[in-house]
This record gives C-alpha cells, structure tokens and sequence, in this order.
C-alpha cells in the first residue's frame, strides 16, 4: 500500500511537505501516515471494523451531544449546518489566519480551512459515537487542487461529508470516497471544481484521544505565493522538477 505524502506523486508531495500546519502537529501526521485509496488498499481500509473511541473525557464531549439527531445521520446533518456555517461566516483575511490547534480552539476562532474543519467534524460525529476518519482529495489534472473531507460510519457504511461546504453523499446508502471517485454520476449536480477534487483520495484514522500536537501555526510564506499567484493549476515553483 502506498503511504505517505507522495501518495499523489512527487509534487503534491512537495506541497505537502510545506503544508502551513507545524511540521509536529496532528495535521501533518495525518500526511504522513494517510494510505492512498486505490484496489490494493481497499480491503484494509474498507473490510476492518470502524474504529470506535471512547470520548468521555474529549473536552467538547457534551458540547457534541446538543447535535444528537434521532439517528446517526441526522446527527451528522445538524453537524454540517453548524461547521458549514462558520465557515460561510468567517471574514478573516488569509494574512491572518490561525492554523490547527485543537478542534475547542478552532471552533473559538472560526475557519474556513478545510483541513481544520475536517477535524472538528470528525471529533463531533466521534463524540456522538459515530466512527470517523480523515481523508485527503486531490485533483491530479492540476497543480495545489486538493481538499481535505470526513468519512463518517453509519447505517453499516462509511459515507463522506464536507463539513466546510456541508455537503454529504447519499444514494440509498452512504456514499464513501471509493463510490465517488469511481462512479461520477455520485457528483451531479456540484460545482466542476468541487467534483474534479474527486479524482482521488487518501485516508487516515483520526485518535483525538491519543498523544497528538495541536501546535498552532501562521501563513508560511510557501502557501501565500500560492493564494496571491495566478497560476492557472500550473505547478510554478518547480515542484515538479526531478
């Protein structure tokens, strides 16, 4: 199984390398250990029991419960309201954005980082005893395309939800990131440049009770000549350069 932050390839791994999270914290562990999707890892990551942890000490543990819906996936959507909105309203410019942290403190601050709010989604749904994990997009037909989204476990099933735009995938049955990056009919109906991030993916468990780092960083200066470069899904810093 391929592992790690070359699992897109050698510039994406040199992207996620300078990812702006600290260099220690839960965010760029998740890099390194993610597992990309593909036929060889699908049994491991989609056969084995859904990891389910013990919240009670998580200090949003009760904050959690006031989401409790009468099944698990109306937990799960009054969850993406309330993530999907915090991030519709934040007005914070990139200059001066706060970065990982823990998910209490993330919510404090507000974001509309994806990759932050994953992680607050995943805690809350985990906190409610809905097992879940992170999982890494990338469109490979373009340079810095990527996006990070939650795998939520419920009626028997994995199902993936973005709990930045708040869109969850159903049809029938839970929808996970394998169903959508294999069968494109699943993303009908969204925006072209949200349903290309679906070109394929990479997954982690996520242990928010375990010895993580939740360091919280600043813009690095790799990422702001990304955001203030017009570079038309090019690779420009020479990332892809053997």
């Amino acid at each position: 199984m391929k592992k790690g932050y070359d699992v897109f390839g050698p510039a994406y791994g040199v992207m996620l390398r300078n990812d702006l999270h600290a260099l220690e914290s839960i965010d760029h562990k998740f890099m390194r250990e993610m597992i990309l999707l593909e036929e060889e890892s699908y049994d491991f990551l989609y056969h084995a029991a859904p990891v389910r942890i013990n919240m009670e000490a998580h200090e949003l543990y009760s904050f959690a419960k006031r989401f409790k819906g009468n099944d698990d996936r109306q937990t799960m959507e009054h969850i993406l309201r309330y993530t999907a909105k915090i991030a519709s309203d934040y007005q914070t410019a990139f200059e001066d954005m706060k970065f990982g942290g823990t998910e209490k403190e993330i919510l404090e601050r507000g974001t509309d980082w994806c990759a932050d709010m994953a992680r607050v989604g995943a805690v809350l749904l985990q906190c409610n005893g809905i097992p879940a994990r992170i999982v890494h997009l990338v469109n490979l037909e373009k340079a810095y395309n990527g996006h990070v989204v939650t795998e939520a476990f419920y009626e028997g099933k994995y199902g993936v939800c973005d709990f930045l735009y708040g869109y969850s995938f159903y049809n029938k049955r839970p929808l996970d990131a394998y169903d959508l990056t294999r069968c494109k009919r699943y993303l009908e109906g969204y925006p072209e440049e949200y349903a290309s991030l679906y070109s394929t993916a990479a997954i982690n468990e996520y242990d928010p009770m375990g010895d993580n780092d939740y360091t919280v960083s600043l813009p690095n200066q790799y990422t702001i000549r990304i955001i203030e470069t017009e570079h038309n899904g090019k690779w420009f810093m020479g990332e892809d350069k053997d």
